[in-house]
């Protein structure tokens, strides 16, 4: 018997650590076979624990149906019965207990004989033993499964309500709570029930109520002993009371006085709660004006209290917020503290984002519509609030600083409507996408907002056109590197007539003329420019800007790189050309804000009609390509469109940086594919790189067509971020029979061979490498002193002599050397894109010592691995 217990156990664990639970459930008598190990007495208590958590949670795949529930529910009760009996293994009759209250509940037999038998278990459980302290903890789970089963039964203990009265009362040990927690559940039903409490059979037990005093009575002393109870168990009771009080008038709100008075000097965050939960209940009924005061200074003063998380002091936000009882909607409704409170919620600088954001939301509330103020003393005070909101947006470039930023403009200005507010707008976003374009989404997002909010405040307008003279005047640099945001803006502002659009047709021309360097001419940046044109034609018309759109048009339709894109202004150009401004109106419409730009061909996402298996994308276990790394030679590529380069002065380590970010160091690495198995060849051959946060995105390949043992090279630009050895997941996609597949390639590696290379640019002299070298270092080494500096320097001894150690160099640190004598060797390495590492070999008796300096710490990770 013992060796089939324990193989049904391990069978069972290992079913379901694998997660096919449903073997063990292949005999449909198995629940049976486990309750009969419950009464083997040889069976460990923690195994009989195991056995009926597995019943609990898959009862309805262990053969637990509507047609055994009886005779397995009374099979557990008589397991109970023995146990209890024999008073030992309390855990496993508890366990037992909760098994039977959720087959019942789970089954719905709670209107049977069964679930009376269980009821009168329970009850007999909780009657026996009263202040006994060895039966607590199956006492406290008898009350927990008659409180669900009254739950999910209201009226189901009604009958019992003088027994239970009785029981909480002579109670004495820690299991009063739970007494108390039943007869509340039980309370609350009987007086939320109208007439009766409803059953499903023909006689209904009408309810019969308390007398007042009784009830009044039992009430005070479940209040007289609060300080008993758990948080979670003190919750649930008032829960109930707070229902019984709100349906049984005889019960006054005050008997919730002395609880309140004591919790609201407390710091414990859920009793606080509970204290304003039942103020907003009983709003004017418990306390009066001078405590109601004393309730709302106690949330102000923990507001910016130093011992609070910032979780805790958002719940202090959010009660301020409900006892005040404003909106939004409603504008001459404030929060009602004096004046001189109004500074708490003013937001500081160590406050985080969401508490400046919930603190934002209350200051607002203080003061009413600001529409007709005269000295603006009160609007000052709201716009110097997000003061430190908009410093941390300006300083980090914050995405989420950045909303909630918005977040606050637009709760004062809904609330308020202000002129000045509108101003003062214009100014935040003026310096917040010149400096950051990358907020533009939310910029409009804003606006947007406002415009729906108050359509006929000239807000929207005015701010659109802030945002479209901002874009115009954009330097060409900025304008290429952040098209894609510059281009949504254009959009909105096509769609206005009052905005000129002369400006927004040369910027428009500025990036097809240069498509090829501001997104190698891609479908995508030709839509936007197209779907920028459409809205101009639409509502624009053609008479001011016929020259000067006809000439963007004839020149995407004639030299852009797409072909979709040079068909669509063909057409775009043709309606110029041979129609009237009312007739293109007719035939196309702006495109509206849920048509904005796609980042594919529509052709593409079109099934075919050819290739039935065009959307499904079959998976290959094993790559059938050999990819692999042929050479890598970087380049350093100067900035052609800084024409003032070549005029400044490395006179510092700052101005050295600055001429680095304007060159661009480019891996330049070539590499072989072949096709070594699998189809004679493959049509449409796509080569697809995963993002790595050490690199730039890389590009696409592809080959049109690919042969079997036919040897492909290509070439592949690897730009680095941060000097770092990597290898990038490669992907390929292919078509072989109108199906596509997909497969795993070889990781892309970047060594730190790769990375490191000579120093690229001329620092002090033009042929003086050697006093470039000690230049460099001299900066480098005075820079570590500052604080904050990146800068490091490090020594580090090799047992090999000076010639042994130069001649066992790898070939990447050799070609980095700068000189060399007899008493001294100097490296000098480039780490792209703009880190150094400096090093000094000198010799000693029987080893060097290598002194280095380096404005990237990690490299120095890799020394070891060079010679």
């Amino acid at each position: 018997m013992s060796v089939l217990w324990e193989e049904t156990l391990t069978r069972s664990r290992k079913c379901i650590s694998s997660g096919a639970y449903d073997k063990i459930f292949t005999d449909s008598y198995f629940i049976f076979d486990l309750i009969k190990l419950l009464y083997n007495e040889s069976v460990d208590e923690k195994i009989k624990l195991e056995l009926l958590l597995l019943i609990e949670e898959f009862s309805q795949h262990s053969g637990v149906h509507t047609s055994n529930v009886d005779q397995i529910v009374q099979s557990l009760l008589d397991v109970c019965h023995q146990l209890t009996k024999r008073g030992r293994e309390i855990s496993v009759s508890s366990q037992i207990l909760t098994l039977l209250t959720t087959i019942l509940i789970l089954y719905d037999q709670l209107d049977t004989e069964v679930c009376q038998s269980t009821v009168q278990t329970l009850l007999a459980t909780i009657s026996n033993g009263v202040n006994v302290t060895e039966s607590r903890p199956l006492r406290s789970t008898a009350c927990q499964c008659l409180i669900q089963l009254e739950d999910s039964r209201p009226g189901l203990l009604w009958k019992e309500k003088d027994s239970l009265i009785k029981l909480m009362r002579q109670e004495r040990t820690s299991v009063y709570e739970d007494y108390v927690m039943l007869v509340t559940q039980m309370l609350q039903h009987g007086f939320s029930s109208t007439n009766v409490i409803g059953t499903k059979s023909s006689d209904v037990d009408r309810v019969v109520p308390l007398d007042p005093a009784e009830s009044r009575q039992i009430v005070s002393q479940i209040m007289d002993n609060v300080s008993l109870f758990t948080q979670g168990g003190l919750w649930h009771t008032v829960l109930d009371l707070v229902n019984i009080v709100q349906n049984y008038h005889e019960i006054s709100a005050t008997i919730f006085k002395p609880m309140m008075l004591h919790y609201m000097s407390t710091f414990d965050t859920a009793l606080l709660h509970l204290v304003v939960f039942i103020q907003s209940e009983f709003e004017k009924e418990v306390l009066t004006d001078i405590e109601e005061k004393q309730l709302q200074n106690r949330i102000l003063a923990g507001l910016n209290h130093p011992s609070l998380t910032p979780a805790q002091r958002l719940f202090y936000c959010h009660w301020i917020e409900s006892l005040s009882h404003v909106s939004l909607e409603n504008s001459e409704e404030c929060v009602g503290i004096q004046d001189n409170q109004q500074l708490v919620f003013f937001p500081s600088v160590f406050d985080p984002i969401d508490c400046q954001l919930a603190k934002l939301g209350l200051l607002n509330f203080c003061f009413p519509s600001l529409i007709k103020e005269d000295n603006g003393q009160a609007a000052a005070m709201l716009l110097a609030g997000v003061g430190y909101l908009h410093k941390m947006v300006w300083h980090t470039g914050s995405q989420r600083a950045a909303r909630a930023l918005f977040r606050a403009l637009f709760s004062m200005y809904r609330r308020h409507c202000s002129k000045s507010f509108s101003q003062d707008i214009n100014r935040f976003l003026r310096g917040l996408i010149s400096g950051f374009p990358f907020f533009i989404p939310l910029a409009l997002d804003f606006i947007e907002s406002l415009r729906e909010m108050t359509p006929d405040s000239p807000v929207y307008l005015e701010i659109l056109r802030l945002l479209h003279h901002q874009v115009i005047s954009t330097p060409q640099q900025q304008a290429a590197q952040y098209c894609y945001f510059y281009l949504q803006v254009l959009k909105r502002a096509s769609l206005q007539p009052e905005i000129p659009p002369q400006g927004t047709v040369r910027f428009l021309t500025y990036l097809a003329e240069n498509s090829l360097s501001v997104d190698e001419g891609s479908w995508r940046l030709g839509i936007a420019i197209l779907s920028v044109c459409q809205n101009i034609l639409v509502c624009h018309g053609t008479r001011d800007l016929y020259v000067d759109i006809g000439d963007l048009l004839f020149y995407m339709m004639t030299h852009y790189k797409d072909t979709d894109v040079k068909d669509k202004a063909r057409f775009y150009y043709m309606l110029i050309t041979s129609c009237t401004d009312e007739k293109i109106c007719m035939i196309i419409q702006p495109t509206t804000d849920s048509q904005f730009f796609h980042h594919e061909a529509i052709s593409n996402l079109l099934p075919n009609n050819k290739a039935r298996g065009h959307s499904y994308v079959k998976e290959l276990d094993k790559s059938i390509f050999h990819l692999e790394k042929l050479k890598v030679q970087p380049e350093t590529f100067p900035d052609t469109d800084d024409k003032d380069s070549d005029n400044e002065s490395n006179c510092d380590l700052k101005a050295y940086y600055n001429t680095l970010r304007k060159n661009k160091t480019v891996l330049k690495t070539v590499h072989r594919i072949s096709l070594i198995e699998g189809p004679a060849e493959v049509l449409a051959m796509c080569i697809y790189y995963e993002d790595d946060s050490s690199y730039h995105p890389l590009k696409e390949v592809r080959f049109p067509r690919m042969t079997k043992q036919v040897e492909y090279e290509f070439d592949l630009d690897i730009t680095p971020i941060v000097p770092l050895s990597t290898k990038i997941v490669t992907r390929c996609e292919f078509v072989d029979r109108d199906q596509t597949f997909r497969c795993r390639l070889t990781d892309t590696a970047v060594a730190i061979e790769d990375l490191f290379i000579p120093l690229p640019l001329e620092i002090t002299s033009p042929t003086d490498k050697d006093k470039d070298f000690q230049t460099l270092w001299d900066w480098l080494a005075e820079d570590s002193k500052q604080d904050g500096s990146t800068c490091l320097e490090s020594v580090i001894t090799v047992q090999k002599s000076l010639l042994e150690f130069t001649s066992s160099v790898k070939p990447c640190l050799r070609a980095c050397q700068i000189s060399a004598g007899a008493g001294i060797v100097k490296y000098g390495v480039f780490l792209p894109p703009t880190y150094h590492l400096l090093m000094r070999v000198t010799p000693q008796r029987d080893y060097v010592v290598l002194r280095l300096i380096t404005d990237f710490y990690q490299s120095l990770l890799y020394i070891k691995e060079l010679f």
